[in-house]
């Protein structure tokens, strides 16, 4: 098992470097769209490589236009999970450390993906302006809320932060619960592991729920719905 998984861990690292480099060179043959082709590609790819089964749930819920996705966070499987569930290409909202990445990092802005350094507020207007302009061209935003991986499967605090966008957008907010990431890859981790992953769609948050509520009390409504189904699901609350 220990050899199987070292084999796996190989094979993704080497199908990532590729990948990043593909999505590199379609952006600049044919731009974005090929970029982002590709790098759904690579999702799909990795999730075939690791051997996990998949189970999707709730994607009726889903809105046909732009909508920031809340998601928990487990594992660095997640974003891979992420672009292989959805029907439609997603992009991410994620900190500047990880489009710092080499090569990695900047296949993922290639792509579309948003960074942003929590320590700048220039940054973050920029970062709402371009977030908004995808929004508003039907795209799918993910964000992560908790701010870093649980180490436990637990989910952790919101940070209000991270609604501030889906406030001044107004754009819909769906959450979305991800589960199984931490037991393919355990934080600190060297080798992919036997596991099965699952995405659930939640409903919208309602007009009522968004009138008027700051970004704390939208932060607190779509962290209730998102812990209510991992203690549903047990394991995801141990």
């Amino acid at each position: 098992m220990v050899i199987l998984g070292m084999l796996r861990s190989a094979a993704i690292l080497a199908l990532t470097a590729a990948s990043a480099l593909a999505t590199l060179l379609a952006a600049w043959l044919s731009g974005g769209g090929a970029a982002e082709r590709a790098m759904g590609w690579w999702g799909r790819t990795f999730i075939r490589i690791g051997g996990w089964k998949v189970r999707v749930e709730g994607m009726k819920e889903l809105p046909a236009g732009g909508a920031v996705l809340v998601v928990n966070h487990q594992s660095l499987v997640d974003i891979p999970l992420l672009l292989s569930a959805f029907p439609r290409p997603v992009k991410f909202l994620a900190k500047r450390e990880l489009g710092e990445i080499p090569l990695f990092g900047k296949a993922m802005a290639a792509a579309g993906n948003l960074f942003i350094d929590r320590d700048d507020p220039r940054d973050a207007v920029h970062m709402l302006r371009d977030a908004g302009e995808r929004l508003r061209a039907g795209q799918l935003l993910v964000v992560f809320p908790e701010g870093t991986r649980s180490g436990d499967g637990r989910v952790g605090e919101f940070k209000p932060g991270a609604f501030f966008l889906a406030q001044r957008s107004g754009a819909p907010v769906v959450p979305v619960y991800i589960d199984g990431g931490r037991r393919a890859l355990p934080k600190g981790a060297l080798w992919f592991r036997p596991a099965e992953l699952s995405v659930r769609v939640l409903a919208p948050l309602s007009p009522e729920e968004r009138a008027g509520g700051t970004k704390e009390r939208i932060s607190t409504s779509v962290r209730e719905r998102i812990l209510a189904v991992a203690s549903g699901q047990g394991e995801g609350m141990k």
